[in-house]
């Protein structure tokens, strides 16, 4: 059984149906707006982030578990002063694996720069 080190990841390209990883993300790191054909599931691991999700701004933050449905784009929008987790996709579907995107300027990527964690009622809650 194959372990995979920091820095590396499950994922087609090594024999596997799913996607699983780590990541991490400081002020000055990149990322883009996508989405993927299958579902994925993050597990915040430290620090906090301001994310999109369905057409929400959310705020994540470690022991949290965010569950991204196919096809919704999502997108890392801010860190609070950084953010690490693991992910796992479900399982892709017709060969596509990796980020997809619904506008191809999102491929480009952008910068993910700190801000200071919003005040909680400055956030919308699920129900609003």
């Amino acid at each position: 059984m194959p372990v995979f080190e920091p820095g590396t990841w499950v994922d087609p390209k090594t024999g596997s149906p799913y996607a699983a990883g780590r990541f991490a993300l400081a002020a000055g790191s990149r990322f883009d707006r996508h989405l993927h054909t299958d579902d994925e599931l993050w597990l915040i691991r430290t620090g906090a982030a301001t994310i999109l999700l369905e057409g929400a701004e959310v705020v994540v933050e470690a022991g949290d578990i965010v569950l991204v449905p196919a096809g919704t784009v999502h997108d890392i929008l801010a860190v609070h002063p950084e953010v690490s987790g693991f992910f796992v996709e479900t399982g892709h579907q017709e060969g596509l694996s990796g980020h997809l995107h619904a506008e191809p300027a999102d491929a480009e990527g952008h910068d993910v720069p700190a801000r200071p964690r919003p005040a909680e009622d400055a956030l919308p809650t699920e129900g609003d």
